[in-house]
């Protein structure tokens, strides 16, 4: 699995010269699944960067979201793919169906000026098995509610060749319920290759921002020691963010990490980032 980071930001956009090295597009990843397939995890406006490059050839892209808040939703008007009629896009909805519909509501003539009905590229909802969907690519999925404000999750993608874990948007302490507590979020994180995990407050934003949805960076590294994972990457940078600031948060989850378990190796995500898994 080839993953590429196109947004990495939390809540909004911020361009500008203070997050030029981090990036300021919201959430999206894409992981190759082979030459003419792709799964994009959450359409912040990083999916716009996706669309750019895109050749024109024909492509199927699976979109998964973890939920439908703006800053992972917002950039698929923008997706250039969508007027390519040797394109496919199919949006799961296995998890939410509701979420399908609510991303193309965006395409409605009126907060964009491109209707759904418009579009060339194959788009339609797509409401079976994930792991149907994905037996051909060798690629399973499972997810599994994670602390955020409304229905949100997190995914693994196991392979032949290792195991990835999205889990943006999570708060780990203070507001856990009964289908995302600690040892179920251990659970589902055990062993995996990459953990990918909220971390957009430090210490010092707690208790302000508890149950706000989001974890602290000592709590993300917390989860990658218990669940015995490879590799963190620290994800959905908080919008007042400088780069100069993500990079002191980093090396103190490094320093951090090192006390809990130093084979664990630690990152902060960045746009045009890429894991080979």
């Amino acid at each position: 699995m080839k993953v590429h980071f196109w947004g990495v930001r939390g809540s909004i956009p911020v361009p500008g010269k203070k997050t030029v090295r981090y990036g300021g597009n919201t959430s999206c990843i894409s992981v190759v699944l082979d030459g003419k397939s792709t799964l994009v995890l959450d359409a912040g406006t990083g999916i716009r960067l996706l669309g750019s490059v895109a050749d024109g050839g024909p492509h199927t892209y699976y979109i998964l979201l973890t939920h439908p808040h703006w800053d992972h939703i917002q950039g698929l008007p923008f997706f250039n793919p969508k007027m390519n009629p040797d394109v496919k896009i199919r949006i799961l909805c296995e998890m939410q169906e509701d979420w399908g519909r609510q991303i193309l509501r965006q395409l409605d003539g009126i907060r964009f000026p491109v209707k759904a009905e418009e579009l060339t590229a194959d788009v339609r909802l797509c409401a079976s098995s994930v792991n149907d969907v994905f037996a051909k690519y060798q690629v399973s999925i499972s997810w599994v509610r994670v602390n955020h404000p409304g229905i949100c999750f997190g995914y693994r993608l196991d392979s032949p060749n290792g195991s990835l874990v999205y889990m943006t948007d999570n708060e780990l302490v203070g507001s856990e319920t009964t289908d995302s507590t600690r040892d179920a979020l251990v659970s589902f994180s055990r062993q995996a290759d990459v953990l990918i995990h909220d971390a957009q407050y430090t210490s010092e934003d707690m208790p302000e921002k508890r149950g706000w949805g989001h974890s602290c960076v000592e709590e993300a590294c917390d989860l990658a020691a218990e669940s015995g994972v490879r590799r963190l990457i620290l994800f959905h940078h908080d919008p007042d963010r400088t780069d100069s600031q993500i990079d002191e948060i980093l090396e103190s989850a490094r320093s951090y990490l090192a006390g809990k378990d130093p084979t664990i190796a630690c990152d902060a995500a960045y746009e045009g980032m890429e894991l080979d898994i």
